[in-house]
């Protein structure tokens, strides 16, 4: 609940820091399916603490992109995993890409927030970051960080998700 994040953010954070030293990020699962997230938000940027989110973008529209930017959300980072069916297959869910784009778009256009893209390397994308890469620039990605997932969670059961020796070597 915010009342007990905020609570630790006051009591186990703040006397240990300077607000303005320390950058919040919040994130996954998907932060913005908070309905509150608008609100620690705002707390977070009245007690002097810059933050930011990570966010899939599937519930990222324009009306909701303002408020948090309004809330003092300053920096944000965005996942899109591949192209439109590499993407939508890891995200499981047929919309994903177009939202992550959506999310992208809404990002660059506004010069004071900084924000990057964020991709998770698997068996699929592996041999097309060359055509991801140019995908992004294109609609106006100039911060890109790629990584490969540990075998935890879905990617224990799931080898697509994992690279072998030799892609790790080429990531």
């Amino acid at each position: 609940p915010a009342e007990d994040f905020l609570k630790v953010i006051d009591n186990s954070v703040t006397p240990h820091v300077n607000p303005n030293k320390v950058l919040v990020i919040i994130s996954g699962g998907e932060p913005t399916m908070r309905q509150d997230l608008e609100y620690v938000g705002t707390e977070l940027y009245k007690r002097g603490y810059p933050w930011g989110m990570v966010s899939n973008g599937l519930l990222l529209t324009e009306q909701r992109f303002l408020a948090l930017r309004r809330a003092g959300m300053l920096s944000l980072t965005i996942s899109c995993d591949g192209l439109k069916d590499e993407h939508n297959w890891l995200r499981q869910n047929q919309r994903a890409f177009d939202c992550a784009t959506r999310a992208i778009r809404l990002a660059a256009a506004d010069k004071y927030l900084t924000w990057d893209v964020v991709t998770c390397v698997n068996q699929r994308t592996i041999n097309y970051l060359p055509e991801i890469r140019d995908y992004l620039w294109s609609i106006g990605v100039r911060d890109w960080r790629i990584f490969g997932i540990d075998p935890m969670g879905r990617a224990k059961q799931n080898p697509e998700l994992l690279l072998n020796d030799e892609q790790f070597t080429y990531l």
